[in-house]
C-alpha cells in the first residue's frame, strides 16, 4: 500500500489545525490535541517528532499564560 505524503493546514481566528502525513506517519496538532498515527510499516522520525512536540507544549503554555489561565 503506497502511502500518499500531504501536509493540510487551517486556521480559523485562535484555532488551529495541521496535519501531515510522511512516509506513513500522520501527525495532527490541534489547539488542544497532538497525535501521532502510524502505519504497521511506518518508522517513527523519533528526534524530528520529539521537536514538534516540544514546540506545540511551548506554544500552548504561551497562549495559556497570555490567556491568564496558567501561572506566569
Amino acid at each position: 500500500m503506497k502511502h500518499e505524503d500531504f501536509l493540510y493546514s487551517e486556521f480559523n481566528n485562535e484555532h488551529y489545525l495541521r496535519v501531515t502525513c510522511i512516509d506513513g506517519v500522520r501527525t495532527t496538532l490541534c489547539e488542544n490535541r497532538f497525535e501521532i498515527v502510524v502505519q504497521p510499516r511506518g518508522e517513527v522520525p523519533e528526534q524530528q517528532t520529539v521537536q514538534v512536540l516540544r514546540e506545540w507544549i511551548r506554544a500552548r503554555q504561551k497562549k495559556l499564560q497570555d490567556a491568564g489561565d496558567l501561572p506566569g
